[in-house]
């Protein structure tokens, strides 16, 4: 009995150093520092009533000790962040624990109200941590841009400036005989499932120092270059005389659809860029379409659709296809229309390029004219359609500066330059980057004159 009283009493002391031994250390130091996974933590600018995308910030603990956080709370708690730490939604959170040579992670959104005021203003705020008797301190930093939003969807007479973007939540209606100018430099910002159809004038003023932008209203990198974030402009039977200078619209479902029921309607364009769409870059049905220096381009149909009637003229335009987010069965343009109308589209000194072998259809051979264009197309449709084509160049490849960003500038070895017609040039003699075309006697293909650079 002695002995087994020895053993138990041997066995409690070996435990309770074991006890002893397991017990956790805290890191009491005042001058230990806990790190962050990031220095600051900023979003995209965020227009004013809108939520941001929530990012996240890690904090580690690299001691080898525990450590306990008295608090983790916002210096103002009044700009609009908030926070979830750890799990719990709150901008407070006492007696926080981490582990020895672990983390957590705090969440972060941010919504600001309106302060109804033209310029973006700068929302800054700290996460404060206090252990150790200091406060360590971690900076978060956006911008706030305040927008017009429309509480009346049907549109009246009225005017669009760049001194605050417009954002539209729900499809906007253009009343028909009124009138919407839109001034140089205004940016307007959609909403999934909003778009503006236009049954009056749509006159969109931009210039080459200011263009107008219409886009979805997802700023971040990620959806940079995503089609299918907003609806696209519609324009109706009642809509008459429309024009559009320096527009660059992006990242819709289509770009342009331009439909009547009678050819009375016209459309002009020029110095533009239509860039992402799910379905058609511009689509006409009925429509008469003049443009030039006009990019359109990655479509996951046609960068451009005409059927029904209509006059067409498009000079020194890129129509360029290189869609591969899913498979294009469609070509870069689709002429469909005017059976009975010769020479109704005519393309002068522009690109129709594409990934596919023929990046041009229509329904009849003698309703169209080419002067001065590349052209992916095979022999058999070249020779199908020998006598519609002056001066063209078929299936060589542009040489584009940079195609994959969008950048359709040419390289100094493109076969372009110098190979457009000078009559269509005189007429629009200065390119989409604001330089002269006509500065020699030999112009370039496209919408961009080469310029030799010196390094």
């Amino acid at each position: 009995m002695k002995r087994l009283l020895s053993s138990l009493i041997i066995l409690s002391f070996v435990f309770l150093i074991v006890a002893c031994d397991n017990k956790e250390e805290f890191n009491h130091d005042p001058d230990f520092l806990l790190n962050f996974s990031n220095d600051s933590l900023t979003f995209d600018t965020i227009f004013s009533g809108l939520q941001s995308t929530t990012k996240q910030l890690k904090i580690y603990n690299p001691s080898s000790k525990a450590i306990y956080l008295d608090e983790i709370t916002l210096e103002n708690n009044n700009e609009g962040y908030r926070l979830n730490i750890n799990g719990v939604d709150g901008n407070t959170a006492r007696q926080v624990y981490i582990p020895a040579k672990d983390s957590l992670y705090i969440f972060v959104e941010l919504n600001v109200p309106d302060n109804d005021q033209d310029a973006p203003r700068l929302v800054e705020d700290y996460i404060l941590l206090t252990y150790n008797s200091k406060v360590q301190k971690f900076l978060l930093k956006s911008w706030a841009q305040d927008v017009i939003r429309f509480d009346n969807n049907e549109l009246q007479t009225q005017e669009w400036t760049q001194n605050r973007p417009y954002f539209i939540d729900n499809n906007l209606y253009l009343k028909q005989d009124q009138i919407l100018t839109i001034q140089a430099g205004t940016k307007v910002f959609f909403q999934k499932g909003a778009g503006i159809h236009i049954h009056g004038t749509l006159n969109i003023d931009g210039s080459f120092e200011a263009p107008v932008f219409f886009g979805s209203h997802r700023r971040e990198e990620l959806y940079k270059n995503v089609p299918g974030q907003w609806e696209g402009l519609f324009f109706y039977d009642e809509s008459k005389n429309n024009f559009i200078s320096h527009l660059k619209l992006e990242n819709a479902i289509k770009g342009i659809s331009a439909q009547s029921e009678t050819n009375s309607n016209s459309l002009e364009i020029e110095y533009s860029q239509f860039l992402n769409f799910t379905t058609t870059g511009i689509k006409t049905n009925n429509f008469n379409l003049k443009m030039h220096d006009v990019i359109v381009s990655n479509c996951g149909e046609q960068a451009v659709l005409l059927e029904g009637k209509g006059d067409f003229e498009f000079s020194h335009c890129n129509f360029i296809n290189n869609w591969f987010l899913s498979q294009r069965a469609t070509p870069c343009i689709s002429f469909l229309a005017n059976e009975e109308n010769d020479n109704a589209l005519k393309i002068y000194n522009s690109i129709i390029w594409g990934s596919k072998t023929n990046e041009f259809e229509c329904g009849q051979t003698n309703t169209f004219q080419f002067k001065n264009t590349l052209i992916k197309l095979n022999s058999e449709k070249q020779n199908i359609f020998s006598n519609r084509f002056e001066n063209c160049i078929f299936n060589t490849d542009p040489h584009f500066v940079d195609k994959n960003n969008h950048n359709y500038n040419l390289n100094a070895e493109s076969i372009l330059i110098d190979k457009a017609k000078l009559d269509i040039a005189n007429i629009y003699p200065i390119d989409f980057n604001g330089n002269s075309r006509i500065s020699d006697t030999t112009p370039d293909i496209g919408t961009y004159e080469y310029v030799e650079t010196t390094d």
